[in-house]
């Protein structure tokens, strides 16, 4: 008895456990695919093909339509480009690639273009509330998923699914130029200090990162692991930029303050734990808002610190030491005032007493020889 060929190779149906009649897509190496749209139905040749032009998938991968933007970020998360970086890093991005899935999980990667990505950070750029109420989305929000949505289709082109990067040719999204966190001033340091004294966990939080420097991903696992040999060392979520910091005599002494560290970080919550990210923002928040400092973050202390160098001369490649900075566009953020401030006052400075009396000496001169031509012209 011959075997009748299949209308669809490796087209199979089923019946679910309900009952209802399913197909689903089925080949050697690579993972089952179930159709959402049965055959002769609108969407099932679209399916079929993605199944058919899809490479193999590697183990782990879930299921997916082979070519879909799913299919690209399983094989992307296993990669060198983005397994690069700290492990902050890696969680920030692999979050907003997330959030693209979501809407595009489904979509081929080949059937992207620049217009299509341009409409969707276009949408992503507009300010919205969430499910629980809080704001989302903007300028800053499209701009950094452009830059991920960059590096995913360009992994897409190296494996040969496409010949252009649609995230590159699409514009750049423009985001309106603001001052950034608020930086905080030497007064707002001091009454932020006189709300909150040594031995409390508001005091030793200011100290750890005005003193280091760092993120408050970071600061907040800051703890005695870290101390070596009188100084600090630890490496950046973020980043993974492996640090060595002295330790300043006014954070040692804020340590030494506490009735109650954590065993693995200085800083720890009521309950004796350390504190999550979120739970660390909030904590700061109350601390500044306590202080009636309501304009003061906590990266705002990051760029304190990055004042305070500036202001006593240090170069860029110092701060970029001690703040974990890789460029120095990123350090002229913090630093853009102070450098301000002393190329004018080096300007000002310049034009001494005897410069002035030379310059008010020669428009005097110049003055009267040009009366005197006047008067032959009479």
């Amino acid at each position: 008895m011959t075997k009748r060929k299949r209308r669809h190779p490796n087209v199979s149906s089923y019946r679910d456990r309900h009952g209802k009649q399913r197909w689903r897509w089925r080949k050697t190496g690579f993972p089952t695919y179930s159709f959402r749209n049965p055959p002769d139905t609108p969407g099932f040749r679209e399916e079929l093909e993605a199944c058919e032009a899809g490479n193999r998938i590697q183990p782990g991968s879930g299921r997916c339509i082979p070519g879909s933007v799913s299919d690209l970020l399983w094989r992307y998360y296993g990669s060198t480009n983005f397994n690069s970086g700290g492990d902050d890093d890696r969680h920030r991005r692999r979050l907003l690639l997330e959030s693209f899935r979501v809407s595009y999980g489904d979509d081929l990667v080949r059937n992207f273009r620049w217009d299509h990505i341009e409409a969707i950070l276009a949408e992503r750029a507009k300010k919205k509330p969430d499910d629980r109420g809080r704001l989302v989305g903007g300028p800053s929000a499209a701009r950094n998923l452009r830059k991920q949505l960059v590096r995913l289709f360009a992994y897409a082109k190296r494996l040969e699914w496409i010949t252009r990067n649609p995230a590159e040719e699409a514009e750049r999204v423009k985001v309106p130029k603001t001052a950034g966190y608020h930086s905080w001033s030497e007064a707002e340091i001091a009454q932020y200090q006189a709300r909150h004294a040594l031995g409390t966990r508001a005091r030793l939080a200011l100290e750890i990162m005005l003193w280091t420097g760092q993120r408050r991903g970071d600061a907040r696992l800051l703890g005695s692991e870290h101390l070596k040999d009188g100084r600090i060392n630890y490496r950046q979520g973020k980043t993974g930029t492996d640090l060595w910091l002295p330790m300043a005599p006014q954070l040692q002494q804020a340590i030494d303050a506490m009735q109650r560290i954590g065993l693995r970080t200085f800083l720890v919550t009521e309950h004796g734990k350390p504190y999550s990210r979120a739970g660390f923002g909030n904590a700061m928040r109350r601390w500044c808002d306590e202080a009636k400092l309501p304009q003061c973050t906590a990266h705002g202390l990051r760029k304190a610190m990055a004042r305070r160098l500036a202001e006593s001369g240090a170069s860029q490649q110092s701060l970029k030491a001690v703040g974990g900075w890789k460029g120095d566009a990123e350090v002229s953020l913090y630093t853009a005032s102070v450098d301000q401030e002393r190329l004018a006052k080096a300007a000002i400075s310049h034009l001494s007493d005897a410069d002035l009396a030379n310059h008010e000496e020669r428009l005097a001169e110049k003055s009267t020889q040009q009366n005197g031509k006047n008067g032959k012209n009479g």
